[in-house]
């Protein structure tokens, strides 16, 4: 006689099963997407994989210049690249041979003024935003793209005068790009992102001892003496005024 089994067992497999669909879309979701530069995102390790999502934006209240750099793939970065070519279901059309002398090549945009980023972050513009990255240690700030674009668009960036984030009604957010007096746009539509960098934030107090962004580090970098990754950290004590 074959042994049924029993509802609740059926009903625990039927969970882990919906739970692992789950699992794996958002997984796919996330190696096919990335968040914006300039933007907040939160990151929290489920099962084997990191699950990233975007949080907000702060505002910024000018343009942000970017830097461009050309750089050449090595292993890492070009395994990172075909993987995300083979997920998406694209043609990889850039060759890539470690023994070869010439490498091919990618840019790199990034915001260049991070003490500007952390003046705009401690504006009472971004008081609400502040406010909600003090609660999680976990939140980074996206400050640059590993992206590859048509040979004629990486000409013109390299050769541009002046690369800045902006956004408005018409282009949304995008790339306005100079040379000379001729200014063209790049939206982040036309883009094709395959990897990027974060910043984590340090944090300390002003004179009024009042929570603030000291610094903005590379992951994985130490914050100064006597600044802290966690807000919470910071001891606060409003009963009096630094003077």
């Amino acid at each position: 006689m074959k042994r049924s089994l029993s509802p609740f067992l059926s009903v625990l497999i039927a969970i882990l099963f919906l739970g692992c669909a789950s699992y794996k879309d958002q997984k796919q979701r996330n190696a096919l997407s990335f968040p914006e530069i300039g933007s907040v995102i939160s990151q929290k390790d489920v099962l084997w994989h990191k699950n990233t999502s975007q949080v907000g934006t702060p505002k910024w209240a000018d343009p942000l210049t970017i830097t461009v750099q050309e750089l050449p793939f090595n292993i890492r970065s070009y395994g990172i690249y075909a993987k995300y070519m083979a997920n998406a279901g694209k043609i990889n059309s850039i060759a890539f041979v470690d023994s070869l002398p010439y490498k091919p090549k990618y840019l790199r945009l990034e915001i260049a003024d991070k003490m500007e980023l952390v003046d705009l972050l401690n504006s009472s513009e971004n008081n609400n935003v502040r406010n909600y990255l003090a609660t999680n240690s976990m939140h980074k700030l996206v400050t640059s793209w590993n992206i590859t674009l048509p040979d004629a668009l990486i000409a013109k960036l390299l050769s541009a005068t002046q690369v800045t984030l902006c956004e408005d009604s018409r282009w949304g957010k995008h790339f306005l790009f100079t040379t000379g007096k001729q200014e063209e746009r790049l939206p982040f539509s036309e883009i094709q992102v395959f990897d990027y960098e974060t910043a984590t934030f340090c944090w300390g107090e002003d004179r009024y001892h009042r929570k603030k962004i000291k610094a903005l580090l590379p992951e994985g970098t130490n914050c100064p003496k006597g600044t802290f990754k966690k807000a919470d950290k910071v001891e606060s004590d409003k009963s009096y005024l630094k003077f």
